[in-house]
């Protein structure tokens, strides 16, 4: 008897060994590979949804996380499903039996041996009920439970067990039916829940309430017997209402959101920074706004917030309605590239005074110019004559901006750009010339308002943060980068926080609530987008308003459009008016300069005004905006140290006015102090500026249509001691002409030079090509 007792032990121990070892091969060569499909989920920095996406196979699929997952969540659930879950390798050998026998004996189905394990097996890879399917959901859960824990398995238990229609997983029906999240539920919720999944198509919440309700007392009633819950929470949940209905999934922030699902596919959730409460409120803003708006057929714009501490990007709004199909509401106004208008000229302006090129009251000429044929005009076709740069900049005039930008290089302006998150136009940078200053170039809303978020931080750029984890945002592994000084940066500020300026709206204008806040517009050629940035120490704000199809409209500019929504967001969202405001850096200084040309005084300089400045970077020349000139006696002509007398002359002062001041007095007919004629008897050359030809442009080609007929113009502007210019053509005399005075000329040959001589001597040449038709 011993004997047999041991063959057989020894039989049943080699076959637990042939079958372990098959079991073992088996697994290596059909791996079980759960890879469950998830729609994403869109959320607040508070953990709400703000967002849902289906699945690609159109279901309602959400994961479940683990610490969503709450102790009465997983006891109901077990105690309904599988008791002993925790106890058994993934099939429960005694139910097995109970159920052949059942099937097989009675010839009836009285209770099923189904273990959670087994039901995951079977909805990763669904399939026919069937004794040989059974037998491979059985493997199936001996290596879900080898290679996962027992939690983890019930975690994939609860997001694929069916609660009817596409909703799968206890999230998806927790958000859906009960807007809640699933550690959110109490357990009359819980228990309403665990018992769908048995009868998912006859038991509909929202539909079938009062039948399972019935179900769940009395599944709560069993919970009580066996001391699963404390009876107390066992009355409250007996007592407790249904209120399940089917809710629409969340479709906040659709632009945000699409965005975020494209920038992190196959991600189940995405915790966002977005606030929600901020988000609201600027939508509720933006859609009051917008009603009056439509009355003028303008029916689009675009809001972003950003923490200038964090980066953080508090508010998205894309549109103000994105199921307004008529007028394009999908399209996401906050990454889409528009003309950017005058909301550059800030970082060029900062730019500048990195250079030494600007200080606040450093002078530019505002006068018409002509730079290789582009001739730039101010937005209201009018020029100032000299002005300073301040001024310049809070008028927002086009042409000391275009001057600055030729000095400072276009290439180095779209480079600095580039370093701060500009890649739309980095990426056609050979395309731009002088016109990007003025909105020759596109730009999305997303990429200015970072750049204006710079001039917060003390000229410091850093990447926007879409999301909590940061390791994993795309961008956020390029360190910090300094754009401009903390100097220039406070400069450019002090300048453009200024309420004395004719971009503050006229509701605004006497009112005692206007956000502390730095701001620039910016108004699109043809008015079709208008732009107000703006910041304080804590946050910027960027809105544009406009109509996505580029439909201009004649009221839409920035100061009346745009900014005073920047305006009430910033006093709506930001309540608490912080009077918190940029630190003046301590290198940057105060100095005395002369009112004429913001240079250091000389000692006739009678008017000085105080600038700030940046020691040893600002420029230091000292003021010229007067000269001495020898006269006659009677002064009717001046004389240079070549042929001045040694007695009999006078020393008088004049102003040194520059050939484009000139030019633009004597066009505009406004009076001056003229230097007397040079001593027509002197044969010196003079050095100094030589005179500029303004009507034609060197290296280009004009087109005649009627050859001997059709004339050309010549015209020119120099310095202020000339009188008298001479013109040659193909290096022959053709006539002498006062400066800025216009006359014509027909082209005979296809190439021609043009030559323009002052009386002291200086020279001009250019060359023009003539195509005659």
């Amino acid at each position: 008897m011993k004997q047999r007792l041991k063959r057989i032990g020894n039989k049943m121990g080699m076959t637990v060994v042939i079958a372990a070892a098959m079991f073992v091969v088996m697994d290596i060569a059909f791996p079980v590979k759960p890879d469950i499909e998830y729609g994403q989920l869109i959320r607040a920095e508070d953990g709400t949804v703000l967002h849902a996406f289906l699945t690609s196979d159109e279901q309602w699929r959400m994961k479940a996380n683990l610490n969503e997952i709450t102790p009465e969540l997983k006891k109901a659930i077990v105690y309904k499903e599988d008791k002993y879950f925790y106890y058994h390798p993934g099939i429960n050998v005694p139910a097995i039996f109970r159920a052949v026998f059942n099937n097989v004996i009675k010839q009836k189905r009285t209770s099923g041996a189904s273990t959670i394990t087994m039901q995951v097996a079977r909805m990763l890879a669904p399939k026919r009920r069937t004794y040989f399917n059974k037998v491979i959901e059985m493997f199936r859960a001996f290596q879900l439970e080898l290679h996962y824990t027992k939690d983890e398995v019930l975690q994939m238990y609860l997001n694929l067990v069916p609660y009817g229609s596409n909703i799968q997983g206890v999230k998806a029906a927790a958000i859906l039916y009960f807007n809640k999240l699933p550690e959110q539920l109490s357990l009359s919720e819980i228990t309403a829940l665990s018992i769908i999944p048995n009868r998912p198509t006859t038991m509909v919440l929202g539909k079938n309430n009062d039948r399972i309700v019935k179900d769940r007392n009395k599944w709560l009633m069993r919970f009580n017997k066996d001391g699963v819950f404390p009876e107390s929470n066992i009355v409250d949940a007996i007592n407790e209402p249904l209120n399940a209905v089917r809710f629409d999934a969340p479709k906040a922030v659709p632009q945000f959101a699409r965005r975020m699902h494209t920038q992190y596919p196959g991600q189940p959730e995405v915790y966002t920074t977005i606030d929600k409460r901020v988000q609201s409120e600027a939508e509720e803003i933006v859609n009051e706004y917008m009603m009056a708006l439509r009355l003028k057929n303008i029916h689009n714009c675009a809001v972003l917030i950003i923490d200038n501490k964090t980066r953080e990007v508090k508010t998205y709004i894309g549109s103000p309605d994105f199921f307004d199909n008529e007028h394009n509401g999908q399209v996401d106004g906050v990454a889409s590239p528009r003309s950017p208008g005058s909301t550059l000229k800030p970082i060029l302006y900062a730019v500048c005074a990195d250079k030494g090129i600007v200080t606040p009251k450093t002078i530019i000429a505002d006068v018409p110019i002509n730079m290789d044929g582009y001739m730039p005009e101010n937005y209201d076709l009018t020029f100032r004559g000299n002005v300073t740069a301040e001024d310049a900049l809070k008028n927002s005039l086009n042409i000391p901006a275009v001057k600055l930008i030729n000095e400072t290089g276009t290439d180095m302006f779209i480079k600095t750009l580039s370093l701060g998150g500009v890649s739309s136009i980095w990426n056609n940078r050979r395309s731009f010339g002088l016109s990007l200053i003025l909105g020759g170039c596109t730009i999305r809303l997303d990429e200015l308002t970072g750049m204006y978020a710079s001039l917060a931080n003390d000229g410091v750029y850093e990447p926007l943060r879409w999301t909590t984890d940061t390791a994993k945002h795309t961008g956020l592994s390029r360190k910090p980068v300094r754009l401009f000084s903390s100097s220039a940066a406070y400069m450019i500020t002090s300048i453009i926080s200024d309420l004395y300026r004719p971009d503050l709206p006229n509701l605004f204008d006497n009112a005692k609530d206007i956000p502390k806040v730095a701001w620039k517009t910016g108004t699109s050629y043809g008015r079709k987008d208008a732009w107000s940035i703006g910041y304080n120490k804590n946050y910027t704000i960027g809105v544009w308003v406009g109509n996505f199809d580029g439909t201009g409209v004649p009221e839409l500019n920035g100061a009346g459009i745009a900014t005073p929504l920047l305006f009430r967001i910033f006093n709506t969202v930001y309540k608490e008016r912080s009077q918190d405001w940029l630190v003046q850096p301590e290198n940057v200084g105060f100095r005395y300069v002369c009112k004429e040309t913001g240079r250091i005084p000389e000692v006739y300089c009678t008017e000085t005004v105080m600038d700030y400045f940046i020691p040893g970077v600002s420029d230091n020349r000292h003021c010229d905006h007067l000269k001495k000139v020898c006269l006659s006696p009677k002064e009717d002509v001046s004389y240079c140290t070549n042929c001045m007398p040694r007695s009999g002359y006078k020393v008088k002062t004049y102003p040194n006015i520059s050939a484009e001041l000139t030019a633009f007095y004597e066009q505009q007919h406004i009076p001056y102090t003229k230097v007397p004629e040079h001593n027509p008897l002197c044969s010196r050359v003079f050095e100094g500026v030589a005179p500029y030809i303004t009507s034609l442009t060197n290296n280009s080609t004009y087109i005649i249509t009627d050859k001997g007929k059709q004339q050309l113009q010549l015209q020119c502007t120099a310095a202020n001691d000339v009188k008298t210019v001479y013109w040659y053509i193909n290096d022959k005399f053709y006539k002498s002409t006062a400066v800025g005075e216009r006359t014509l000329f027909c082209p005979e040959t296809p190439n021609v030079k043009i030559s323009c001589a002052d009386d002291k001597g200086r020279n001009v040449d250019i060359r023009i090509n003539v195509e005659f038709i």
